[in-house]
């Protein structure tokens, strides 16, 4: 029987390390091992945060991840990373409603002759 854990966050940590997983998706480039971030908190005394491996554009998406795509975050990469994802979902979602529209107004050739 696998032993029960105290709790996510633990569990991320035995699992992955007590150091942010973060290699890049917050914009910056990391010097730690791998180009890994090396924080193991998250500052004034904060610790790391279970999130997913690949930040979702929503809350909901992201609290619905399970606990085998979670990984250690630090705040301050994940804001980061969360924030870009977001920008990311917001240009794809409005590049759709543009090719949505296109079909709106797309008036032939024929129907002027």
């Amino acid at each position: 029987m696998k032993q029960r854990r105290d709790n996510v966050l633990a569990s991320v940590l035995e699992t992955h390390g007590e150091h942010c997983a973060c290699r890049g998706a917050c914009g910056k480039t990391h010097t730690g091992d791998g180009e890994q971030c090396n924080a193991a908190s998250s500052g004034k005394n904060k610790p790391l945060m279970a999130a997913p491996q690949t930040p979702h554009a929503t809350d909901v998406q992201n609290a619905a991840a399970p606990l085998e795509e979670l990984r250690p975050w630090c705040w301050p990469c994940w804001r980061a990373a969360l924030a870009a994802e977001q920008v990311r979902a917001d240009e794809r979602r409005s590049q759709e409603l543009v090719e949505m529209q296109i079909g709106l107004f797309d008036v032939g050739t024929d129907a002027a002759a």
